[in-house]
């Protein structure tokens, strides 16, 4: 079995090594947290600004609370400019 999961989404914000995407369905959104690394994370300051639709491509980890943790391997900017600074 293959570990991958593509999601697409507006970025909201980073909170610690979390991404925060917001992922809208038909009646309602959900804010979904992303494990990034702080590579990652360097580099995203410089090129992203909230509400930017972005993919995600990582995989799933379970953490010892039995809960599901999304880890980013790569980024993709459906629609982006870069930050004025």
């Amino acid at each position: 079995m293959v570990n991958s999961v593509v999601i697409s989404g507006c970025f909201k914000g980073i909170e610690d090594e979390e991404l925060l995407l917001k992922v809208e369905g038909l009646e309602n959104h959900q804010i979904v947290r992303i494990n990034i690394s702080k590579d990652f994370q360097k580099e995203l300051n410089d090129y992203i600004k909230e509400n930017d639709l972005i993919s995600i491509k990582g995989y799933i980890e379970i953490d010892d609370l039995h809960r599901i943790i999304i880890v980013a391997t790569k980024i993709t900017f459906l629609s982006s400019k870069k930050a004025q600074n």
